[in-house]
């Protein structure tokens, strides 16, 4: 007896711990329903597990995107940590609004995005809670957003944001991913001829990048991105690097990484794309 006392007594202070986390998660999952309530009627918490919350219209839904991201972030996070960063966040969360209008408003009040910029989401992250929103109708932008939070969740929060090229570049890139490939991450055929590198680099404001030309900055972002990682992984890990912690080294760190030999750069970026077009 005295024997089986003293293993409960050992083993009910981890039994309470558990049981107090599942219950933090629990509650968490409940607080982001309410929260979303007022964009989101009839919101549910269709997925809580560890890692993992997904808030939704309903429980398919929810199950559909827990099904397209939890390989997907665990094996993006395990391979590409020493490019993308690793996530401060240990678990997600995704919210799922009915419509890309709910979501906008959402986002025009929740996080003070621009009404004009907030207009033109599609999906969009958090990355000071660890959490992505998408629309119903759009649950193929999922991964795309899933390499925003966990490029966005590795950097401090009071860092200035990535370059717009970056981030929709390699979020472009890394979301072909596929987790069951051992053989890194393909572009999709390149719709560009060529990129205007200089460009791209002064377009440091998101505003600018959803404007007028933004397809053509998404393509060009993809295509420099692609070239970079395939051709010179070691100098874009360096480059994040500068990303990550300042905003005015910039354009003079992307000069010193990359272009220290300009010609053979441009030479070889007209070559990869050609190959890729």
């Amino acid at each position: 007896m005295k024997s089986l006392l003293k293993a409960a007594l050992f083993v009910l202070p981890f039994a309470l711990v558990f049981l107090g986390l599942r219950w933090l998660r629990g509650d968490e999952a409940e607080r982001w329903r309410e929260r979303v309530l007022p964009h989101c009627p009839g919101a549910v918490v269709g997925v809580d597990e560890e890692g993992l919350i997904v808030v939704g219209p309903d429980r398919e839904q929810a199950a559909a995107a827990a099904a397209e991201v939890r390989d997907f972030r665990r094996e993006l996070t395990r391979r590409y940590a020493d490019l993308l960063g690793k996530p401060r966040f240990e678990r997600m969360v995704i919210v799922i609004f009915p419509d890309a209008r709910r979501l906008q408003a959402y986002a025009g009040e929740a996080a003070r995005i621009d009404r004009g910029a907030a207009g033109k989401l599609h999906g969009y992250t958090d990355p000071v809670h660890g959490a992505v929103f998408v629309p119903a109708d759009a649950l193929e932008t999922l991964r795309h957003e899933t390499v925003h939070w966990v490029m966005e969740t590795a950097r401090n929060p009071t860092a200035p944001a990535y370059s717009p090229w970056l981030s929709e570049g390699l979020a472009q890139l890394f979301e072909t991913f596929d987790a069951l490939d051992p053989r890194p991450p393909k572009p999709p055929r390149l719709a560009v001829r060529d990129v205007d590198v200089d460009r791209l680099l002064r377009i440091q404001d998101y505003g600018e990048f959803l404007g007028r030309d933004v397809h053509r900055n998404y393509e060009e972002a993809l295509a420099l991105c692609a070239f970079l990682f395939e051709t010179r992984p070691k100098e874009l890990r360096a480059y994040i690097d500068v990303e990550r912690t300042s905003a005015d080294a910039r354009p003079f760190a992307f000069r010193k990484i990359f272009l220290g030999d300009e010609a053979s750069f441009r030479r070889d970026l007209a070559a990869f794309i050609a190959r890729a077009g």
